[in-house]
């Protein structure tokens, strides 16, 4: 080897490694202790250090590219008619507390089958939907995670994103939403008084923490099988204060005690104490395939407790964060678009987000007469059947109101600096249901709106209590949102949600169904985009 090539690799090849490494893992903000966290349950303005400490974990990423310098290669999956593909994921996994199902799910189709049968009985039908729905998730080579865990008791204090992303062969970044500070139900310090001792027991058991172990961590975080360049948090408008608002809620309560310790345990476990707010986690990915080698990943995680206008505002803060963005854009997570303000919930779904032993609590919930059965959150109305199931639907003051729309308008109407734009089209060919109207290539469409990816218990037969919460939004080489000759280069195809797969377990894998969308790396039709 000459001198003169020796030195150019001395100075190249550190550099190259450095890039394909991504972001330095000693950037990773500091934990909490257990006695900060108690002096964080206590105030919503603590002192320096430990302000500056709150405040650099809720703005820090947690970043991972173990997996850059591997050998392991993304699946790039070929789809029939459009070639190579980016499968792209996005999943609300409920705090990760099926995590190995979860796992089963993205990298095992048998293995999650013979487990969803071993909890229950699936007929042939359900079994090959199932089937068909894991082997497609499983080709994701880009997956966007809600809520996701990180030192919780009720997730056994697993770091949920690290666990999946290793367990599949991929790098990841984690963005902390929220740290929990309950004291009753994350720091277990405050007693609610049982008059039953048996009951009693059980409580205290499933709420003592270990303080050795507990982080309070719970976020959003993306997994890619292509290396990360970097990462950022942006925190959005605040329209529910999860700290004083909830606190607010529990002295109400105390004041009001009018019903016994068992009915008040029950009425409070809605209760979530945090500090922080919704955010969006954004990631740059390189993906060799695209023509500047990049695409920006946008997981975001709108407000549930507010009203639509408010989540259209922080959507707008959210677009004005990324505007400058000059390659393809890929949006994705739960934004919460119920139509109203709260969120579609029930008594047992916030025992099963929260006690492990979910079930006990479930029936002596029941046994104990108080409103167990019925949604706290948000009863929900029978709203105009042109809104249900399509929060995109047209407002109509008066006759058919959806503030919801004014949201997704935002979207449409939005323009990068590069004059840019979300596809908002929808056409039959472009996806596998025969669909056309708004979104249709790239969130599932069902004979009446959305397939929805959140459903209560008790839906009546599906005239209420179904909800399209989670969506897909992509930039791809278009210069407007809808229209006839534009390029299908990275734009959307083929979106399915994933029903069957979430539902093949009793209690659904989570409370949301998975949603996937293909976006190819060349254009399908060999039309002119723009460059």
């Amino acid at each position: 080897m000459s001198g003169k090539v020796f030195l150019i690799l001395w100075f190249v090849v550190p550099s190259l490694l450095a890039r394909l490494q991504g972001p330095d893992p000693a950037d990773r903000p500091d934990l909490l202790t257990f006695d900060e966290l108690l002096k964080l349950s206590d105030t919503e303005e603590p002192a320096a250090p430990l302000a500056a400490k709150l405040e650099r974990l809720l703005t820090t990423p947690f970043v991972d590219n173990k997996f850059a310098l591997a050998a392991i290669q993304p699946h790039r999956p070929a789809v029939e008619g459009i070639g190579p593909v980016l499968r792209v994921a996005s999943w609300n996994i409920a705090r990760g507390i099926n995590l190995d199902l979860i796992k089963l799910a993205f990298a095992d189709p048998d293995g999650f089958l013979q487990s969803a049968l071993q909890r229950g009985s699936l007929d042939a039908r359900r079994q090959a939907q199932v089937m068909e729905q894991v082997r497609r998730l499983r080709d994701s080579d880009v997956v966007v995670l809600n809520e996701v865990d990180l030192g919780m008791k009720r997730t056994d204090y697993r770091e949920i994103a690290r666990e999946l992303a290793h367990a599949l062969g991929m790098n990841y970044v984690f963005g902390v939403e929220f740290v929990e500070v309950d004291r009753l139900e994350d720091l277990g310090i405050e007693k609610v008084q049982i008059d039953d001792p048996i009951l009693a027991g059980e409580l205290k058991q499933e709420l003592q923490p270990d303080p050795a172990r507990y982080l309070g961590l719970h976020g959003n975080a993306i997994l890619s099988r292509y290396p990360i360049d970097s990462a950022r948090i942006i925190r959005l408008p605040v329209c529910h204060d999860w700290y004083k608002a909830e606190k607010a809620a529990i002295s109400a309560l105390e004041k009001g005690k009018r019903l016994a310790a068992n009915q008040v345990f029950l009425e409070r476990i809605e209760r979530e104490v945090r500090q922080g707010g919704r955010m969006a986690l954004v990631a740059n990915v390189r993906i060799p395939d695209l023509p500047e080698g990049l695409a920006t990943v946008v997981n975001v995680h709108l407000e549930n407790k507010c009203t639509p206008e408010c989540r259209a505002r922080q959507m707008d803060a959210l677009l004005s964060q990324i505007k400058e963005i000059t390659h393809p854009v890929i949006m994705a997570g739960d934004l919460n678009t119920t139509g109203f303000d709260g969120t579609p919930t029930s008594i047992r779904r916030e025992i099963l987000l929260r006690l492990k032993n979910y079930e006990f609590w479930v029936t002596q919930a029941l046994k104990w007469g108080t409103p167990a059965a019925l949604p706290l959150a948000a009863l929900t109305p029978v709203k105009y059947f042109k809104n249900y199931l399509d929060p995109t639907s047209v407002h109509l003051p008066v006759v058919g109101s959806n503030k919801e729309s004014i949201l997704f308008r935002h979207i449409e109407r939005f323009r990068f600096t590069d004059q840019g734009t979300f596809d908002f089209r929808g056409e039959t060919e472009r996806n596998l249901h025969n669909r056309s109207r708004t979104l249709a290539n790239s969130n599932q469409r069902a004979a009446k709106g959305f397939e929805p990816t959140f459903i209560l218990k008790r839906d009546f037969g599906g005239l209420v209590g179904r909800y399209k919460l989670d969506w897909f939004f992509v930039k791809p080489l278009i210069r407007q949102s809808s229209g006839e000759g534009m390029s299908y280069e990275f734009a959307p195809h083929f979106p399915v949600t994933m029903r069957e797969l979430n539902g093949a377990v009793p209690d659904g894998v989570s409370d949301h169904a998975p949603i996937t969308v293909d976006l190819p790396f060349l254009d399908p039709t060999a039309g002119a985009g723009w460059r």
